[in-house]
């Protein structure tokens, strides 16, 4: 909705009458798409859309007594919503700018007796974990307000205090549970992503040296064999990978031979090539010699000198705000080698954009499924981009055929890539993180990074607030 209002013709008189009062709307917009929305006639009237039906949830919380310190607010709210949503109803791209400005600020004065509202009830949801309150709680979860499946610290305290309360347990909580549990799993399967990619792999032996050409839809993109020469073996590595590599050679058997190299050899190289990077040579020509090695490949190169000081760009489109819902360390899920990660809520079908230059090296868009058992896991649609550093940046939970790149491809910073989705996560939201091997033990781990926004360079960026990209 926002991007029409930044190109139709009504975008004029709105400036003109109210620029600030559509930055708030811009703000509460996407707020306010967590909540399903239905049709009304007026563009005006679709803008509130989602404040007035959330009128039922907040007659519910008055019919329960659930916050009675805020039933004066829940009702003044009731009474706001529906005239506003009237007044709405008969504005259209003709009405005079007054009634126009009129209504947009009654918007927005709803969405801040809204925002009071959930505020409190949050408080009150907390509150009553805290003190052991069953009777309480259970109060507040006879209404539970949508925001909560997206606030991951919120949502892992109430799974907790249910569980360990039985007595508590409603189909709403055994829902939530789930999908606490679908997400934990989720990061698991996005850490194991980079990590060992190939493990104890035999040496291959050939006769000779062919011309290279990489290959794709490999079931083991990375290859190491073995030539024989005069005095030994050369041993070439070939990566018909997208993505730069890391491999380390152990030995099993020397007989009569040594490498040129110091063993076990840790060697990274770049993607779609091959390269010689060992030889062994046999010591005593006139004895017997003999010799046999494994390989492990780890995804991406090994390095500790990446671009620290690199502003990223948020992952979606300039001029739009989203919320971010789990930041760096969040207590849910980002943890490990998750730790520095970001998830933004978005409503299904948002445009991603990429945060940096790169080259794609790994996508997924096929998987429709969504369930709550181990068996959907890796069911994860994701595009991975290599950064010319070597970092790689993850943007995960994408929509069904959402990917818009293909393997190879060189994208820029701010291009379109991808669509939002929810696939094998609790609600729709884009996940983003960025990677880098440091050592070949510890594989890929998620690094802090930087990000422009409206307001400046982020470091420390804040749950639950908005983010506008610039």
């Amino acid at each position: 909705m926002s991007a029409r209002l930044e190109t139709d013709p009504l975008t004029s008189v709105l400036q003109s009458c109210m620029p600030n009062l559509l930055r708030t709307l811009l703000t509460f917009l996407s707020l306010v798409t967590l909540l399903c929305a239905q049709s009304f006639p007026t563009l005006f009237a679709q803008l509130g859309t989602p404040l007035y039906e959330q009128s039922q949830n907040f007659q519910s919380l008055l019919d329960t007594h659930a916050l009675p310190k805020m039933e004066q607010n829940l009702k003044r709210y009731l009474h706001e919503s529906n005239a506003t949503r009237q007044a709405g109803l008969i504005l259209d791209e003709a009405s005079p700018p007054p009634k126009i400005q009129a209504y947009l600020k009654g918007l927005r004065q709803l969405q801040r007796l809204h925002d009071t509202v959930q505020k409190h009830y949050k408080h009150a949801l907390y509150e009553s974990i805290h003190t052991k309150d069953l009777k309480r709680f259970s109060t507040l979860l006879q209404t539970p307000l949508p925001f909560i499946e997206h606030d991951a610290r919120l949502k892992k305290s109430v799974v907790e205090f249910a569980a360990l309360n039985p007595q508590t347990q409603t189909p709403y909580l055994k829902s939530l549970h789930k999908d606490f549990q679908l997400d934990e799993r989720s990061y698991a399967y996005v850490d194991q992503m980079f990590q060992l990619h190939q493990k104890n792999q035999a040496v291959e032996s050939r006769q000779r040296l062919d011309s290279f050409e990489a290959l794709d839809n490999l079931d083991n993109p990375i290859r190491v064999f073995s030539v024989r020469t005069k005095n030994g073996f050369d041993l070439f590595l070939e990566n018909h990978a997208y993505y730069d590599v890391s491999v380390q050679l152990h030995p099993k058997t020397l007989i009569n031979m040594q490498a040129d190299k110091p063993l076990p050899h840790t060697q990274s190289f770049s993607a779609r090539s091959r390269h010689k990077f060992l030889t062994f040579s046999i010591i005593d020509p006139s004895k017997p010699s003999r010799f046999s090695t494994s390989y492990n490949t780890l995804i991406g190169r090994i390095s500790s000198r990446y671009d620290k000081n690199y502003i990223y760009a948020l992952p979606f489109q300039r001029g739009t705000r989203q919320l971010l819902t789990q930041g760096f360390k969040g207590a849910a899920t980002h943890k490990g080698k998750s730790a520095y990660a970001l998830d933004f809520a978005m409503p299904i079908g948002t445009p991603v954009h990429a945060m940096r230059d790169g080259i794609v090296v790994a996508t997924e868009s096929k998987h429709t499924e969504h369930g709550f058992s181990p068996a959907f896991a890796n069911k994860s649609n994701y595009v991975i981009i290599q950064h010319e550093d070597g970092t790689m940046a993850m943007y995960g939970h994408l929509n069904t055929n959402g990917v818009k790149v293909r393997l190879g491809d060189r994208v820029y910073k701010h291009s379109h890539i991808a669509y939002s989705g929810k696939k094998y996560s609790s609600g729709p939201h884009l996940h983003v993180h960025i990677t880098n091997n440091q050592s070949f033990q510890s594989g890929g781990s998620s690094i802090p990074f930087q990000f422009k926004s409206e307001e400046g360079i982020v470091s420390q960026p804040i749950e639950k607030r908005y983010y506008q990209a610039n």
